[in-house]
């Protein structure tokens, strides 16, 4: 129960932010995505249902903030929370690198499934969805890493930490 209290305080905190102070620190109209990272984190800490039932619930609460399709986000966010559950520590022991690696990967399927629904759904062309994900996917990861660079040294640096 402690542990789930601390997550939903950390995601709270995060959907906060999301929504208040990342549209101020974004860099020509890119903006990193917190709520993709704490994803990561619970699903990696944890185990893939949780990881899934918080993607779901972080998506649809996206879904309601946001004018786009509903479910479109909450959808994006349960298959992005299942890769980051079966990349959980439980399972496999990461290094730092390679967890950043994971984050990025994580994010790239996130915005895949993103733009397949919006494509699905819209006048979209499929042709966009690739220059989408380069033209704005991937700087959008960059700018999360930088953010994920963070948590993922901290642990690593704290004595309890990475160093087992």
């Amino acid at each position: 129960m402690k542990r789930f209290l601390r997550w939903t305080g950390i995601v709270i905190l995060l959907y906060v932010l999301q929504t208040t102070i990342v549209p101020l620190i974004a860099i020509s109209g890119i903006k990193p995505d917190l709520l993709v990272l704490v994803l990561f984190f619970i699903g990696y800490r944890n185990d893939v249902i949780p990881a899934v039932f918080s993607g779901f619930f972080l998506g649809l609460a996206q879904d309601f903030y946001s004018p786009l399709i509903l479910g479109q986000t909450a959808l994006a966010k349960t298959v992005s929370g299942f890769f980051a559950g079966i990349c959980n520590e439980k399972v496999m022991r990461i290094d730092p690198v390679f967890r950043l690696v994971l984050i990025f990967i994580m994010f790239i399927i996130h915005d895949a499934v993103f733009l397949f629904v919006q494509v699905a759904k819209t006048e979209m062309e499929i042709q966009s969805m690739g220059i989408e994900l380069v033209k704005s996917t991937l700087p959008r990861a960059l700018y999360t890493l930088l953010f994920a660079l963070i948590p993922v040294f901290w642990e690593y640096l704290s004595p309890s930490g990475g160093r087992r």
